[in-house]
């Protein structure tokens, strides 16, 4: 309830600062007003509609209602703060330019431009980020850990994170998804968490498990929850993720795989009762000498991880921001907000991800999926 909230208050209050400023720039064109109005009014009550009435409503009008009402808040985020610069640029000029420079033409003028200009320009970055998010990259990252794995000396690992499988991350792009993780012929397939984006009404209702369950590898296929995981449901999404998608979920639990080494699933931050590494290591009887990876959501605290003796830390979570400025946002909040760093011993990578949350555009980040070449020495 609290996300829905939130969602909501944005929501109101970018349309309704956009309307007052277009309403008053719209004043002296009739018009343009009622277009204006139309267009607001139809956009404000199909994604009010589909966001309250979800649950009652076909997928394919949530799908579209959801794909139309986040794209616009993403518009809106962006079209404001070009309206300011424009409004600055046109007062400094006034201000600036002779006392008879100044004609309500001339105004009227300069906003028409600066619709059409923002419009265009707008319009080129929303497609682009589209493009990204629809077109994931494959992430090549090798590793050497310098312990034995038992008879096997090497691993093609593919990590994923924050799939977000729901009403925007349907099941279309669930095949997607599986199709570019099989293509990478992995030894194990590891997720990072946020499989399942919020409830687990629009999975059920597409039947994703009979795409999910086309993922397989030798060595098997495994996750940690996610922070979403706990939104709503949380035992439900995680049980189907389990017991009906084949994916075995590791919480605060590790798995012994072949005789060669562990992966040890860490819980959420949300989890209640949720257990530190070492607790684990020591519950689960975790001999050290074989090389250790680990699934952690969030990327806080790498210290944990590193001090811990793991060789390999994964992450996601924090999608690098998904969106510019939010890339900026992040890199200023973890120590790793993307990409590849070795902490101590340990191997640290930090995914981006592969779905989206919201908006379904990647500015100034990738979607993508990481293939880890891993050697045990």
């Amino acid at each position: 309830m609290k996300v829905f909230v939130n969602v909501l208050i944005i929501y109101l209050t970018l349309n309704i600062y956009a309307f007052w400023k277009g309403w008053k720039t719209l004043a002296n064109c009739k018009n343009w007003r009622i277009l204006f109005v139309a267009v607001f009014g139809i956009e404000f009550i199909l994604y009010i509609t589909g966001l309250i009435f979800r649950n009652h409503l076909p997928y394919t009008f949530v799908h579209f209602t959801r794909t139309m009402g986040t794209t616009w808040m993403l518009f809106l985020v962006y079209a404001i703060p070009f309206v300011w610069i424009s409004d600055l640029i046109f007062y400094i000029r006034k201000k600036k330019a002779p006392p008879d420079w100044y004609q309500p033409e001339k105004e009227k003028k300069h906003k028409a431009h600066t619709f059409i200009f923002i419009l265009l320009l707008e319009s080129a970055i929303l497609g682009w980020g589209n493009y990204n998010f629809n077109h994931p990259v494959v992430e090549q990252v090798n590793i050497t850990v310098d312990k034995k794995g038992g008879n096997i000396d090497s691993l093609r690992i593919v990590m994923v994170g924050d799939v977000h499988l729901g009403y925007l991350i349907d099941k279309k792009y669930a095949k997607k998804y599986v199709d570019l993780i099989m293509a990478q012929h992995p030894d194990l397939i590891l997720f990072v968490g946020d499989i399942i984006d919020a409830g687990i009404n629009p999975v059920l209702q597409q039947h994703m498990e009979e795409e999910l369950r086309q993922l397989h590898a030798p060595l098997g296929v495994y996750s940690c929850p996610g922070n979403h995981e706990y939104r709503y449901e949380a035992e439900e999404k995680i049980a189907w993720l389990n017991n009906v998608a084949g994916i075995t979920m590791l919480r605060d639990s590790a798995v012994l795989i072949d005789s060669a080494f562990y992966v040890i699933g860490r819980e959420d931050l949300k989890a209640p009762h949720r257990k530190p590494l070492e607790q684990i290591l020591r519950e689960q009887h975790v001999d050290t000498a074989l090389p250790i990876i680990v699934l952690k959501h969030n990327p806080i605290d790498l210290n944990e991880e590193a001090s811990s003796g793991a060789d390999i830390a994964l992450y996601g979570h924090t999608h690098r921001g998904q969106s510019f400025p939010g890339n900026l946002i992040t890199d200023l909040i973890f120590e790793v907000s993307h990409g590849y760093k070795k902490k101590g011993n340990t191997h640290v990578f930090v995914t981006s991800g592969l779905g989206l949350a919201g908006s379904q555009h990647r500015i100034g980040t990738q979607s993508e999926i990481v293939v880890l070449n891993v050697q045990f020495e």
